[in-house]
């Protein structure tokens, strides 16, 4: 039986990140934690991953992403952003997420976000900021669930013209 599998993706994910995007669309749902996915090509968008992970690279904040995967289905993507800046500082965090719509409420959320956790505790980082629209209280309790902390409730202005809830994991030293 196959495992799940969490990795940074590569060129041999197109189709399964296609049918991904696919699923999305059909159901009208947001893809946080994908950069500009939506609106790419699947090659062009991988391109770009590729690009961010670089930490000297001025044009966007350096940041991995990884996808979960089963039986070589897509099941999440999330992206760990290292730096903050612009956006991020207010409203998007360091780590952001989506889970295929057809496979929500099975853990795969708190899943990949504890996997990232460990990401950033590799990449030095002391705590993380991670947010959520206010009236998505699933992804609130998978933040908390993970020991995200509630901070404050914040109007994003810029992107989703909604609260947002936003949260702090301490990453060092503790253990989710």
């Amino acid at each position: 039986m196959p495992d799940l599998v969490f990795r940074k993706l590569n060129i041999g994910d197109i189709e399964q990140i296609n049918e991904f995007k696919d699923e999305f669309i059909k159901s009208g749902s947001s893809m946080d934690g994908t950069g500009a996915l939506i609106n790419s090509s699947t090659a062009d968008w991988l391109e770009s991953v590729k690009e961010a992970e670089k930490r000297d690279n001025p044009s966007c904040v350096p940041c991995l992403q990884y996808g979960l995967f089963y039986d070589e289905m897509l099941l999440g993507l999330i992206q760990v952003r290292l730096v903050l800046k612009g956006y991020l500082v207010d409203f998007g965090g360091h780590i952001g997420y989506c889970v295929r719509p057809s496979k929500r409420r099975k853990g795969y959320a708190k899943l990949m976000i504890l996997k990232a956790l460990d990401v950033c505790r590799s990449e030095g980082l002391d705590r993380v900021m991670i947010t959520c629209l206010e009236d998505n209280t699933a992804s609130a309790r998978t933040i908390e669930a993970c020991g995200g902390v509630f901070e404050k409730t914040v109007y994003d202005n810029l992107n989703y013209l909604a609260n947002m809830k936003r949260y702090w994991i301490w990453v060092r030293n503790e253990k989710c």
